[in-house]
């Protein structure tokens, strides 16, 4: 699993989607763009400063960040493991928000967990309707949501990360993120992968994940982000340096689908350390 999580841009702060992290549909409720901000967990090698609820900072220029709220939570999960990682903001097609995360307090890759941590927000100063919703009835985990508008279903997916024998991306379908569909395979290029992010630009969806073999990132894209529509031999994403982090590159039409820009899920200010060890087939983080 990554250090923490993800950087978007919020309506709390009369802002527009501006990265993966923060999803905005075409045609949403949308404020003009004045700041950024970044949803994230902490964590540190020796668990020391470890926090599993979600934080938030702010940015002007999305290079310097000042945390929100003195660095403490600004919620906390109450049901499940009492922790989250991977926190994922999306604006729904009405203007607000939904915040999803991976039902996970510390490091047991080897928990199995079948649900994810969901809130609701007008303006991401206030999370209400907490609740965590069952994905699946697997012997695996969900890890690392990420969730998209799908126009020509005039439903949301939710994407994340499982194991069917081999590390893999899920989807279930909802209109109301209380209620899902039964999950199906979402994508699996015949190695293992993890950490999925889904950007939909137009009428291309893309894919950004972590190729477990290899641990690079990489970027797909698809003409309809609809399951298994995505090429399993894409593009390599940020060859120069394998990452712990998830992958969040710019949406691009260029060859390959990823974009020049790039930046981890999410920020930390500790140094990552080691890698935790592989579990077999199963999560390699």
């Amino acid at each position: 699993m990554p250090l923490t999580r993800r950087a978007f841009t919020v309506g709390a702060l009369s802002a527009a989607a501006a990265s993966g992290a923060l999803s905005l549909p075409r045609g949403a409720l949308a404020a003009p763009n004045t700041a950024y901000a970044m949803a994230y967990f902490t964590e540190t090698p020796n668990g020391v400063g470890a926090d599993y609820g979600l934080h938030l900072a702010v940015s002007r220029d999305g290079l310097n960040w000042t945390p929100l709220n003195q660095n403490n939570p600004v919620i906390t999960p109450t049901a499940g493991q009492l922790g989250l990682r991977d926190p994922f903001v999306l604006r729904r097609t009405d203007g607000t928000f939904v915040v999803l995360a991976t039902d996970l307090k510390g490091t047991n890759w080897g928990l199995t967990s079948q649900y994810l941590h969901v809130w609701d927000s007008t303006d991401l100063t206030a999370f209400t309707g907490y609740r965590r919703i069952r994905m699946h009835t697997l012997d695996t985990h969900t890890w690392a949501p990420t969730a998209f508008w799908d126009a020509a279903r005039g439903q949301y997916a939710i994407v994340y990360s499982a194991n069917n024998g081999r590390d893999v991306l899920f989807v279930n379908y909802t209109s109301d993120f209380r209620t899902v569909s039964a999950p199906q395979v979402y994508f699996s290029p015949g190695f293992g992968v993890l950490d999925g992010d889904v950007v939909v630009d137009g009428g291309t969806t893309y894919l950004y994940y972590k190729n477990l073999d290899d641990g690079y990132l990489y970027g797909a894209r698809s003409a309809t982000g609809a399951p298994n529509s995505f090429p399993r031999t894409p593009a390599a994403c940020g060859r120069e340096t394998r990452s712990r982090h998830r992958c969040c590159c710019a949406p691009t039409r260029a060859a390959g689908g990823c974009g020049a820009t790039r930046s981890a899920r999410s920020t930390t200010t500790t140094t990552p350390g080691p890698r935790p060890p592989s579990r077999a087939t199963r999560g390699r983080r």
